[in-house]
């Protein structure tokens, strides 16, 4: 992290590559989002510290000198120009040697005590109720970050991976999702986002939610009940009348197909068991069929059944072959 632009960003003095520059890293990841966001919440909070002109040094000298007890004359000396320029280059290096002590400090505090709340899934399915009493049930080896100020000042999450969110209607306090490049806004409503490396898609069940492009909000739609909503990496936008069911699967636990394509089928199957998929053969049937709760060994089973296809999986894919 580049400390002397992100001093430059908070102060208001960084020049617009600088500022694209920092917006370029900080987009690499949510959590470096994050992390800027508490740096400048630290930045600011900082406004209120003492003002260090109003130390009376002198006075604060003395006082030190009568504890101890101890007598000091005042010298003045001339100071060659050459031990000058030592003496500034001396307090240089302790200068930055304090710097990173800081930021050392900094980094422990922070350690100690975060201005954000962290809830992440690991290798299962995890619900949980926010402050404001709203519900988000997280997909596998996902998380969410909010600040400690959420529902006061904000209803603000920045997710990571998957999430299912039913949030509590607030007509005052919009919900805000931030995931990859964009920013779901929804006052109450029952929808989906899921942050893939090639688009971030929404999915509305209840109510609708407006989807926009973090970094151009002029590039926006309203998803109504529904109705899904994908960005992509180039911030294009594209709203779709129907909804997949199945891409909340891992949520309800169902899969349910009904003349469905079989390569869209095994496209959702794989995506609800966390599997990649390599396709070896043309596939041209449908799919009518309904999967509760049913592990991954006896799927496959009835789909060999069903298709002729040879189909197995190993620990991270499934291979699909005549």
């Amino acid at each position: 992290m580049n400390f002397n632009l992100l001093s430059k960003y908070f102060n208001l003095s960084a020049s617009k590559e600088d500022n694209n520059k920092l917006q370029r890293w900080m987009k690499e990841n949510t959590i470096k989002q994050a992390e800027v966001e508490k740096l400048h919440t630290l930045w600011n909070e900082s406004c209120n510290a003492i003002d260090f002109e109003d130390i009376d040094t002198e006075a604060d000298w003395n006082l030190v000198k009568q504890r101890i007890g101890s007598h000091y004359a005042t010298r003045h000396q001339a100071i060659p120009l050459r031990s000058y320029i030592i003496r500034i280059a001396a307090i240089l290096i302790v200068a930055i040697g304090l710097s990173i002590g800081v930021v050392k400090i900094i980094q422990y505090t922070d350690n100690q005590q975060s201005f954000y709340t962290k809830i992440e899934s690991s290798d299962l399915v995890k619900s949980v109720e926010l402050p404001d009493g709203s519900e988000v049930t997280l997909n596998i080896n996902s998380s969410i970050w909010y600040n400690n100020g959420f529902n006061h000042e904000s209803r603000d999450i920045i997710l990571q991976g998957e999430a299912y969110f039913e949030v509590e209607h607030n007509p005052e306090l919009s919900f805000k999702v931030y995931a990859g490049n964009s920013v779901v806004e929804v006052k109450g409503t029952h929808f989906s986002v899921c942050e893939d490396s090639s688009f971030v898609r929404v999915v509305v069940l209840f109510g609708s939610v407006s989807v926009q492009s973090a970094e151009n909000a002029a590039v926006s739609t309203i998803v109504a009940k529904d109705e899904s909503g994908f960005i992509f990496p180039d911030n294009t936008i594209e709203k779709r009348p129907q909804v997949n069911i199945n891409n909340i699967s891992w949520k309800t636990g169902q899969l349910v197909f009904y003349k469905t394509p079989v390569e869209n089928a095994l496209q959702d199957i794989a995506h609800h068991f966390h599997k990649s998929l390599a396709i070896e053969t043309n596939l041209n049937d449908s799919l009518t069929a309904q999967f509760t709760e049913q592990t991954l060994d006896d799927i496959l089973e009835e789909l060999r059944i069903i298709t002729s296809l040879s189909i197995n999986h190993t620990d991270n894919i499934i291979v699909v072959k005549q």
